[in-house]
């Protein structure tokens, strides 16, 4: 399954993140949420995907190692870091409002697809983040 475009959204009083019908189809019934490592976004992902993600942060590492300390931490918190969230009949996410707040997430919102994931951003933290990367791909396609 792969994730793309752009969506602005608003949270409702509750927290709740209604999906955009072009992504209702793509999801199943339960999704995994929890705070991007490297963004500031929440990621979300179906259950296989939220694995084969924890799988490959390993696999750039040499494999995971269960006598590795590191490794072990790592792989807990992520997990401990995860929120599995059923999709309502409304095609809502609640989003915990923990992560809410570490992310600094208020009500709008961009949800954008990343490949195996989709990513929930404050609307301007992305905008800005957007204009950022736009002489990065001139760049990267130049070359």
């Amino acid at each position: 399954m792969k994730f793309s475009g752009t969506y602005d959204r608003n949270l409702d009083a509750k927290g709740r993140l209604s999906l955009p019908a072009t992504l209702r189809k793509q999801l199943p019934e339960r999704v995994f949420v929890l705070p991007a490592p490297d963004a500031d976004a929440l990621y979300v992902f179906t259950e296989d995907a939220f694995g084969d993600w924890v799988d490959s942060v390993f696999r750039a590492r040499g494999g995971y190692d269960p006598t590795k300390q590191e490794h072990i931490l790592v792989r807990r918190a992520l997990y401990a870091a995860a929120n599995t969230l059923e999709i309502d009949s409304a095609a809502r996410i609640s989003l915990p409002e923990d992560a809410r707040t570490q992310k600094h997430l208020k009500r709008e919102v961009t949800v954008v697809g990343n490949e195996d994931r989709l990513e929930v951003w404050d609307r301007e933290t992305y905008r800005t983040f957007s204009q950022g990367t736009a002489d990065i791909l001139a760049n990267f396609f130049a070359n």
